[in-house]
């Protein structure tokens, strides 16, 4: 039965967090809709608790708990005060599968050796993915974007973001040795997603990485890591902001991959940030505020972002302008918790979760991003079957 479970967790995390649950059934490839997945996912945990005896029971932190009743009360409370149209009915209606997905997972997280066969799932995931992000970048096949490389993830923002967090996460089972090339070849293919967000998180990710001592540096070397690396962000930005990066890619001949859209994120329209992507989330960003500056306490109702042309692009204003402040409050004290209970790697991940939050608003819906959230909250140094010489370091340091 323990191995049959440890390939179910596999299973599970490979299909969500590779999109191939959602890929294959939108390309007629499988018949079984992205919601029942969930719904298959959330039966099986409850079929594996009835399983096992009390005494085999397992806790996490009530701290989770609780935060899962608030978050379902504040979407309760925020439907009330919205128009309660079938619009909102669906809102609160994923808001509850997305509390039970979460609660489900944070279940499977904790048995025996889960951690580990979900890390590895993750280290499959991106070993899988990089290569088709690679072939998407040549040969365009998968992205709904022209130029950008997007895999099974069709989106290439999801596809960065993910890949990012995919590496953190897989960190610990990597041979140790061979953790800064696997971290460069993480970033090629986030980098020919030409997303500006991803770029960004994986910086964010190898700075953390490298403070927490996950490289062979030495503990005085730690320090230069961040400033080397905001050096490497800075010179990015401003390649891009002056066309520079252009120029790159003409000499390397790479140009030729490239669409009128993908040059004008690196500025090869005279500037970058004035493409249509940045003018459009930065008036939804305007909209959102009004939103919440006329409701600031219970802001204007559950699914609000939905009647709009786009969503708010952002976690924390559709946080806001669903429920105001108090709904802000509860999903900020949900990362305060992450913060409090996961370990070093845990930490990282948390911090680029919370960095994509601000490029997306699928962040507690999207089943992928629901399991990075359960895995950073069980991510404990006691939930992790380091190797022999990975323990000794972590009892160190």
């Amino acid at each position: 039965m323990q191995i049959l479970i440890k390939i179910y967790i596999y299973f599970i995390v490979f299909l969500f967090s590779s999109y191939a649950y959602l890929f294959f059934f939108q390309h007629g490839m499988s018949p079984v809709k992205p919601l029942h997945w969930q719904l298959f996912t959330i039966s099986m945990t409850l079929f594996i608790m009835a399983l096992r005896s009390r005494n085999e029971a397992v806790k996490f932190s009530r701290y989770l708990l609780i935060w899962l009743m608030l978050f379902l009360s504040s979407s309760i409370i925020s439907y009330i005060y919205s128009p309660q149209g079938d619009v909102e009915k669906q809102a609160l209606i994923e808001s509850f599968r997305a509390v039970l997905l979460l609660f489900s997972l944070f279940y499977i997280f904790t048995l025996d050796d889960a951690v580990r066969v979900s890390r590895i799932a993750l280290l499959s995931v991106v070993l899988l993915s990089v290569p088709m992000n690679l072939i998407d970048f040549v040969m365009p096949t998968w992205s709904k974007v022209s130029g950008r490389a997007a895999g099974l993830y069709v989106n290439p923002t999801i596809s960065g973001a993910m890949l990012v967090l995919a590496m953190v996460l897989s960190i610990p089972v990597v041979v140790r040795n061979m953790r800064v090339i696997y971290c460069l070849f993480v970033g090629v293919g986030v980098f020919i997603t030409f997303s500006r967000g991803p770029w960004l998180f994986w910086v964010i990710a190898i700075t953390g990485l490298g403070y927490i001592g996950a490289f062979d540096i030495s503990r005085r070397m730690r320090p230069l890591i961040f400033p080397a690396l905001s050096l490497l962000a800075g010179a990015l930005v401003f390649a891009m902001l002056t066309g520079g990066a252009v120029g790159f890619f003409t000499m390397t001949g790479l140009d030729s991959y490239l669409t009128p859209g993908t040059l004008a994120r690196i500025g090869g329209s005279g500037a970058a940030f004035t493409d249509y992507s940045t003018t459009t989330r930065a008036d939804v960003v305007a909209k959102a505020w009004d939103v919440l500056a006329d409701n600031p306490l219970f802001g204007a109702g559950l699914g609000v972002d939905k009647n709009w042309v786009i969503g708010t692009h952002n976690t924390y204003l559709r946080m806001a302008s669903e429920g105001g402040l108090i709904r802000l409050a509860i999903f900020i004290g949900l990362l305060v918790v992450l913060w409090r209970t996961t370990d070093d790697v845990g930490r990282v991940a948390l911090a680029v979760y919370s960095a994509s939050c601000l490029t997306s608003h699928n962040n507690l819906q999207a089943p992928a991003f629901i399991l990075v959230i359960a895995l950073i909250a069980i991510s404990n140094n006691k939930a992790i079957n380091y190797s022999e010489s990975e323990q000794l370091y972590v009892n160190n340091r």
